[in-house]
């Protein structure tokens, strides 16, 4: 009699388990080590695109199984400092800056929608948000759109798209 209510138990639980892996299998399938192929900003009044990054950037999108990402996106042509990040002239400092975006926090998966919740990064104001991405895996190619958000040149609304290739 315990045999077969364990029996039940056992076949119950195998059951629900497999019944959740596709949920879970999609969830996951984000999960791994992305190199940015390109990044380009559509105004949504004109239409009109432009490589945010230049036509080759460089950056990776890092999800890891345990609900943690990191992004760290340059702009192509990027030119060292003269000095150190401290002693450098105020403008290259800017152009620095203004060439590259890094942060690191949680994220979470529900559908197309990928939620990065940020914790750390190099811009600042992006602390404690929420940054919404919309996800589509195509073999090794991840492609993510953002709802429309201010960006450049001119900070009127954009959706920008990126393109990344999986590495690992």
């Amino acid at each position: 009699m315990h045999s077969t209510i364990r029996f039940a138990k056992t076949s119950l639980l195998v059951m629900c388990a497999l019944y959740a892996l596709p949920a879970l299998a999609a969830d996951t399938d984000i999960v791994g080590t992305w190199r940015l192929q390109s990044w380009v900003a559509q105004d949504q009044e004109s239409g009109a695109t432009v490589d945010v990054f230049g036509a080759n950037p460089s950056g990776y999108l890092i999800y890891t199984p345990g609900g943690r990402v990191t992004v760290n996106l340059t702009a192509e042509g990027r030119k060292p400092l003269s000095g150190d990040r401290f002693s450098s002239p105020v403008d290259e400092r800017a152009l620095a800056f203004s060439t590259g975006i890094a942060y690191s926090g949680t994220y979470t998966v529900k559908g197309e929608a990928v939620t990065h919740r940020v914790e750390v990064a190099s811009f600042q104001n992006w602390v404690g948000t929420e940054q919404v991405r919309f996800a589509r895996i195509d073999g090794d190619t991840l492609t993510m759109k953002t709802p429309p958000i201010p960006g450049p040149p001119d900070g009127r609304k954009k959706v920008m798209t990126l393109v990344l290739k999986r590495l690992e």
